[in-house]
């Protein structure tokens, strides 16, 4: 063979815009190859081009990921790696630096899925015992549970447990087998069609019927899973039971991920052996006559079409675990193999050398986009605390708020008291926090937290949360809340930041739905407008006092309807254009309850039927009424919250709803009680009206 037949081991080919993906959300990803022993980071160069890198780790598999930590699994070990690399420093021209600090020796347990709990414990799928576990100081593992058929932890691999699910507070919900098997590795005899989803802790199957499932999901209200002996990317309709496809991917499909609207599908090719041979998915393959892949699909979760794919040709046939890594450019981590692992020597920043060689601040950003300077250090931020501040105050200063103040206040009026910590250099505001007090002073939100692009990556974010912290505290407040949505750029900075600073664990109450008009009026169920007879629609404007006094009195004595559901919430911000009210003979049966958010915004923010009222013939009427009229007012979007415990209205969105989306994001929510000890800020000082720092 001459040199130009030769092929390199590994190739990557991407589809056209799958690069460009990336770097237009911000992300990159980590997987593991099971067959050829490799931790691989996908990201881009700085010239946008593919960076990909890649650790060998014997027989890789399980992979979890936190902003600053990763845990892998490998053959006879559990790989605990830390990010050594603070906010805006780089190394080689990589953004993270994962370093491989503790290994946990287990021995061979055939280790799957691996996450962190919501007790911050490390969880892992023993596959050899068949069995949950944690790790152990002493002895291999400890076990945690096992499917109610196993009658013994025995390492004999009896129904191949391997897939593990936590939901949105990181608590285990659901685990996949091959089968129910109770005997030395007798899941091999039900490979096509014995596989099963389980509920965590019952054991009771969800769905059964599988062909060998793997890497079950909680993902915007559903359980996904990827079927993989039929090729498929698909949710399970718990309700029903049922294995619902939503795409047939070129491959064994193994390692699961979403981002936004996307999944993110590991594909493996089959080996040549009992395990994979005799599969539906061989029989797929040939109908539609194409051969497996070796690599990633990314797949619209809405239509199920791959918009981006990258393959793997050479050594590496099978991928395990993918997880994305968001708001990181360029990862990269140590091995065991190189001497980088002997030389790289990390220091917290006080006692690091001037001219540390290892580690390199961020360089300037690109010309056009920031002064023609390079970034000052932090320690030429000027950082102050206006622990009195007014409305006045920081709308002056809006132009460095995000979510944006002024636009907030000009449809929900500020509260007080208000509290405002700013960056300045040479006198200019950079950046800025604000905050607004409530509950009797002992309860506070941050509402904004905004640094200019161009001075991110400095601890700057870090630096106003922490002062933040401190004047609230000294104000006597005892908690302190923020909100924020998976769709702002600054999400994983934010939450890097409240993990740094002790907060809760982010969690997402609710999913933050937004349609247009255009989008909505082409929904079927807008031509229903006919109420049967004795119900009426009514502008809620001319709810009379009898009407309030009917609504509270039956609500204090049956509990009539959930409390978040209540039609009198921020009744001064209402909007009357398209607030309507349902009556039966007479009486009030339910409301549209709707406040506007911005200009263009309507908030649907409380729909309450009567229980034996909600079908369509009482419910879409409402609804319908309440965007005709929003259409007649000229608002051109509409949004909708859903709370993640409300199965119903999840359903309802699921089913009558989704298809005239033009996003769906979750809302996060997290806490930090403050403490006594932090009444001070720390490096700054008190003078009265304000504090510098």
């Amino acid at each position: 063979m001459n040199a130009a037949q030769k092929k390199p081991p590994l190739e990557i080919v991407c589809s056209r815009h799958f690069l460009p993906w990336l770097h237009e959300h911000g992300i990159s990803l980590a997987f593991t190859t099971y067959q050829s022993c490799r931790l691989f980071f996908i990201g881009l160069k700085p010239d946008g081009t593919l960076s990909a890198f890649e650790r060998l780790f014997d027989r890789a598999m399980g992979l979890y990921t936190s902003p600053e930590r990763l845990y892998m699994s490998s053959r006879y070990q559990i790989w605990q790696f830390d990010n050594v690399l603070a906010q805006g420093e780089t190394y080689k021209g990589y953004d993270r630096l994962y370093v491989p600090r503790i290994g946990f020796t287990t021995g061979d347990l055939d280790v799957h899925d691996i996450v962190v709990d919501d007790t911050n414990r490390v969880m892992f799928v023993n596959t050899l015992y068949s069995c949950l576990a944690t790790l152990h100081d002493t002895y291999s593992f400890t076990p945690l549970w096992k499917p109610p058929f196993i009658t013994k932890l025995a390492p004999e691999d009896r129904c191949h447990l391997n897939g593990l699910a936590v939901d949105e507070n990181r608590r285990p919900r659901y685990v996949t087998a091959v089968s129910r098997s109770d005997m030395f590795e007798g899941w091999r005899e039900k490979r096509s069609s014995g596989g099963l989803l389980m509920e965590i802790p019952s054991g009771e199957p969800v769905v059964t019927g599988l062909s060998m499932p793997h890497s079950p999901r909680i993902y915007q209200g559903r359980v996904w899973l990827l079927n993989s002996g039929t090729g498929e990317l698909g949710y399970v309709d718990t309700q029903k039971g049922a294995f619902e496809p939503v795409a047939f991917c070129r491959g064994y499909t193994r390692g699961l991920a979403f981002y936004e609207n996307y999944a993110i599908v590991g594909l493996s090719k089959p080996r040549a052996n009992r395990t994979f041979t005799g599969l539906p998915l061989d029989e797929r393959l040939a109908t539609k006559e194409t051969e497996p892949c070796c690599g990633l699909m990314v797949i619209d979760i809405n239509t199920g079409d791959t918009v981006h794919w990258m393959m793997l040709e050479g050594v590496t046939t099978e991928l395990y675990d993918v997880q994305v890594l968001p708001g990181i450019h360029r990862p990269m981590a140590l091995g065991h193999k190189t001497d980088e692992i002997k030389t790289i020597i990390t220091l917290p920043p006080d006692h690091r050398a001037a001219n540390n060689p290892a580690v390199s601040s961020p360089a300037p950003p690109p010309a056009g986009n920031t002064p023609s300077s390079a970034v000052p250090p932090a320690n030429e931020f000027e950082f102050k605390i206006n622990p009195d501040a007014t409305a006045v105050d920081i709308i002056k200063i809006s132009g460095i708020t995000f979510p944006n103040v002024q636009k907030r206040w000009q449809v929900k009026p500020a509260g007080l008291p208000l509290v405002l910590v700013t960056a300045s250099l040479k006198g200019s505001p950079v950046a800025a926090a604000v905050a607004e007090i409530r509950k009797n002073g002992e309860h506070a939100e941050i509402l904004s937290l905004y640094v200019a692009p161009e001075f991110r990556k400095q601890g700057i974010g870090a630096r106003l949360v922490s002062l933040m912290e401190s004047a609230l505290a000294h104000k006597k407040c005892r908690s302190i809340e923020i909100n924020f949505r998976t769709d702002w750029e600054g999400c994983a900075p934010v939450e890097k930041i409240i993990a740094q600073q002790g907060w809760l664990p982010p969690k997402t109450p609710r999913i933050l739905c937004k349609s247009s008009i255009d989008r909505i009026t082409g929904a079927p169920w807008m031509k229903h407008t006919t109420l049967p007879d004795g119900l009426g629609l009514f502008p809620w404007s001319e709810l009379t006092d009898a009407d309030r006094n009917y609504i509270r009195n039956r609500q204090e004595k049956e509990n009539w309807f959930p409390p978040v559901l209540t039609p009198f919430q921020e009744e001064a911000s209402l909007e009357h254009a398209n607030s309507v009210g349902l009556r039966r003979n007479g009486q009030v049966a339910g409301w549209m309850i709707t406040h506007r958010t911005t200009a263009d915004t309507i908030q649907y923010t409380s729909l309450f039927v009567e229980p034996d009222l909600r079908s369509k013939r009482a419910v879409f009427p409402l609804i319908v009424e309440a965007v005709t009229r929003q259409i007649q007012a000229g608002v051109p979007n509409g949004i909708w919250m859903i709370d993640t415990q409300n199965t119903a209205m999840r359903k309802f969105t699921e089913r009558h709803l989704k298809k005239y989306l033009v996003s769906m994001t979750e809302l996060r929510h997290s806490v930090r009680l403050l403490r006594a000890e932090e009444t001070v800020a720390p490096g700054a000082t008190y003078t009265g009206a304000a504090y510098s720092a």
